[in-house]
């Protein structure tokens, strides 16, 4: 792929595309770069955002700064990849503010499906000259979405938001943060209406369109005054009220009665499925009846309390400790549980 073009594809949802030019095509050089470092028996690919289309550029002393992840995939076609992934990953953030970085053998590439397949074989842009391997696409459904949503609900916790918001945090920093999880929250509940990317307005609920576009708008300029950070358990309850719609009844995780509560790895990601769950759930609710943090917080202890069933004096693990400790878990099995369903 030719830099202009990759450039041009990766700015194209944006409304001030045209003004992102240069910046876009210094962008596609470097991913270029990159992928001419891998060898040839390996394939890069490049998703999320920037794959739909839609990162985030802030404007920052007159400039514009990208502030998402850039989302990369390694796959390698030998047992063993033809590079150290960690020394792709070195380079690729000497140049990227934030780089997630999944390995995977091309065989499970091929039979991987959600969200994450939908990402990088529907909508994934080939980094390395010879493309992607042979797939088949992929659908996604509202189970996907369900997992997006417990899955950064979970990321709530372990980047611990909560206890931020609560000590009086009130940085641009923050912020940003409370607004990426607000998004990847209405993504969620707008993948239900069959839009997948941020700007897929029209095909979202209207008021989840409204809350879409206000959170991009702030977000591209993150010096105007800040948002109340407790809007995303605004959108927390309305996401619950669309998926307790679309199922028919509350779901504590996005694994069970599906392929992947046969795997060992998926019964592990429902067991946080549901810790989360129960968590959110109740915090989402008092937060409709008395939208304080301090409401949250003592909500937040109660049901913690009630799920892990602790009522002894010993200090027991927050929701914050309990997330972070188990984070690294939680993003492998949830991987795992995906290619363990041919």
């Amino acid at each position: 792929m030719r830099t202009l073009s990759l450039g041009s594809m990766m700015v194209r949802r944006l409304a001030d595309a045209a003004a992102l030019e240069s910046i876009a095509t210094r962008m596609a050089d470097d991913l270029l770069t990159l992928g001419r470092g891998v060898p040839q028996e390996d394939w890069l690919i490049v998703g999320g955002s920037i794959a739909r289309g839609e990162p985030t550029f802030i404007r920052r002393d007159g400039k514009r700064l990208l502030i998402s992840d850039v989302d990369l995939l390694y796959i390698h076609d030998g047992e063993h990849p033809a590079m150290p992934p960690q020394q792709l990953l070195r380079v690729a953030e000497r140049v990227f503010p934030s780089v997630d970085l999944i390995t995977l053998p091309v065989a499970d590439y091929r039979v991987i499906q959600t969200s994450l397949g939908y990402d990088y074989k529907n909508l994934g842009i080939a980094i390395t000259e010879h493309g992607m391997p042979e797939h088949e696409p992929v659908q996604s459904d509202a189970r996907d979405a369900y997992e997006i949503l417990l899955y950064y609900l979970q990321a709530y916790f372990w980047d611990r938001l909560h206890d931020q918001w609560l000590a009086g945090a009130d940085s641009v920093g923050f912020h940003l943060a409370i607004s990426r999880l607000c998004l990847k929250v209405l993504r969620a509940s707008a993948m239900l209406d069959g839009a997948y990317a941020h700007h897929d307005f029209e095909a979202m609920a209207p008021h989840v369109a409204a809350r879409m576009r206000a959170e991009l708008r702030w977000r591209t300029d993150p010096g105007q005054p800040p948002m109340n950070p407790g809007r995303f358990w605004s959108y927390v309850a309305d996401a619950f009220t669309r998926f307790d719609e679309q199922h028919g009844h509350q779901r504590p995780d996005a694994v069970s009665f599906s392929p992947y509560a046969t795997t060992s790895s998926g019964q592990i990601v429902a067991r946080h499925h549901r810790a989360v769950h129960d968590l959110a759930r109740a915090m989402s609710t008092v937060w409709l009846a008395d939208p304080t943090p301090q409401a949250l917080d003592t909500v937040k202890h109660r049901a913690w309390q009630g799920f892990t069933g602790w009522t002894g004096t010993r200090a027991q693990p927050t929701p914050e400790d309990y997330f972070a400790r188990n984070k690294r878990e939680i993003n492998d099995h949830l991987l795992a549980m995906k290619v363990q369903v041919a």
